[in-house]
């Protein structure tokens, strides 16, 4: 239990290190303008199912009930999901702080979807 709890704050301070380390060192607007080196997604994507069947087959092998392997698997699910949509929350308190600063890059930022060209 204090394995899992440890294990998870550090899946979040590791996903928003990554992320801050992102945004400060351009990565975010080289992909926005299209100027991506390596993609990542399928790196990413693999490594996350990798983790989850080598989670259940293992789990498998040692875990008698099936009950245990669909927690297993909603947590790890869980998990990763909290980690991915916290670095959202740095994303919004960005925006709060410096809205003038986001309205420069992006005039069209705040204004009704009619208003938007």
């Amino acid at each position: 239990m204090v394995l899992g709890s440890v294990l998870f704050a550090s899946l979040l301070l590791i996903m928003n290190w990554m992320h801050i380390r992102f945004l400060y060192s351009g990565t975010y607007s080289r992909l926005q303008k299209g100027e991506k080196t390596v993609n990542l997604s399928p790196i990413a994507s693999a490594s996350g199912i990798g983790y989850l069947l080598a989670q259940l087959i293992l789990s498998s092998f040692f875990v008698e009930s099936v009950k245990i392997l669909i927690i297993i698997g909603v947590f790890s699910i869980l998990s990763v999901a909290t980690a991915y949509f916290s670095t959202s929350i740095h994303k919004y308190f960005y925006i709060r702080r410096n809205i003038e600063k986001v309205k420069q890059v992006y005039p069209q930022f705040g204004l009704p979807k009619k208003l938007r060209t």
